[in-house]
């Protein structure tokens, strides 16, 4: 081969690499924060299947204790994204003009089931206590009374004419929720499946009452690192709808998907195949009016200070 061809040859070689898309020419670190609950079911089988490793991502998912812990990490990149959520922390981040998006719910709450309730603890629901006569009781949920429990147990109480105010809202993790019941530290608790079904097993507590079928406060935040890089968004995105589908009817459980979840949830495979499941959009479409409705008894709370709800193009990126 004279030196011309070797030359042609050596750059038709370069330009091919330079044309392959990014993804394949490099591997991208991802660091994920995640609550330990059923509500991210589709991100656990995304990383367990290897569809995020497929996309081109060499992921970490650490867990943290409760979804608005997690805006400030992902608004300040000390974690890429978050299985989360909604809360006042992240509407007080993107009011704040820090880079934080919404961009899907990965679990609606379903018809004919109850995997996230309001349980009240044994012994007050055997006297026939019903949610009418919570007012003034303690009631424990992940969060703060900012949280997406806060805004369940919120839409609860509107039912018999109660607000947020009228009871004493307890910070308590879902699994530490099980000892609060046990010491009669709270009178009821609002918790997610597999906990919802574990506390009945041990009959430490009854489901009373339950979010309205069809909302859903819990998805996927992205941080700067992705909002500023389209292709690796949008790459991470098509992962996560590959998973989606995976979790649709009796493919739910399915020996891959109970694993991942009892690896993420650290809870037996027995008990979440008992538990009843969410519903998952096979797009992870954002619950629109969850979005808005929280945000309105968040400022009628007193929770939110600003007095409108913000434009969802300031909370949203769709990818």
């Amino acid at each position: 081969m004279t030196s011309r061809r070797r030359f042609l040859a050596a750059l038709a070689g370069s330009t091919a690499a330079v044309a392959l898309p990014r993804r394949a020419q490099a591997r991208r670190t991802l660091t994920i924060g995640y609550v330990p609950s059923n509500l991210f079911a589709p991100l656990f089988v995304a990383a367990e299947r290897g569809y995020l490793r497929d996309a081109g991502f060499d992921e970490t998912l650490q867990p943290i204790i409760a979804g608005a812990d997690s805006m400030a990490l992902v608004a300040q990149g000390q974690i890429d994204l978050a299985g989360a959520a909604l809360s006042a922390a992240f509407f007080n981040a993107v009011s704040r003009g820090l880079e934080v998006k919404y961009v899907a719910s990965t679990a609606y709450q379903p018809r004919g089931a109850h995997p996230s309730a309001l349980l009240v603890r044994e012994d007050l629901a055997a006297t026939g206590l019903r949610i009418a006569d919570l007012k003034g009781k303690r009631i424990g949920w992940i969060g703060n009374t900012g949280a997406a429990s806060a805004y369940y147990v919120a839409r609860i109480l509107r039912m018999v004419g109660l607000r947020l105010a009228d009871i004493e809202a307890v910070n308590v993790a879902n699994p530490d929720q099980e000892v609060a019941l046990e010491r009669h530290a709270v009178d009821a608790v609002f918790t997610s499946s597999p906990f919802t079904e574990l506390f009945e097993q041990k009959k430490l507590a009854r489901i009373a009452a339950w979010p309205p079928a069809g909302i859903a406060a819990s998805g996927i935040f992205f941080g700067p690192s992705l909002l500023q890089d389209h292709d690796a968004a949008t790459a991470l995105m098509a992962a996560l709808r590959k998973a989606a589908p995976e979790l649709a009817g009796e493919r739910y459980f399915s020996a891959p998907n109970l694993d991942a979840l009892a690896k993420y949830t650290h809870e037996p495979v027995g008990l979440i195949r008992a538990a009843p499941r969410y519903d998952v959009n096979a797009d992870l479409r954002i619950d629109l009016a969850t979005l808005e409705d929280m945000q309105r008894e968040f400022i009628a709370d007193g929770i939110l200070t600003y007095a409108a709800p913000l434009d969802e193009a300031r909370l949203i990126a769709r990818f």
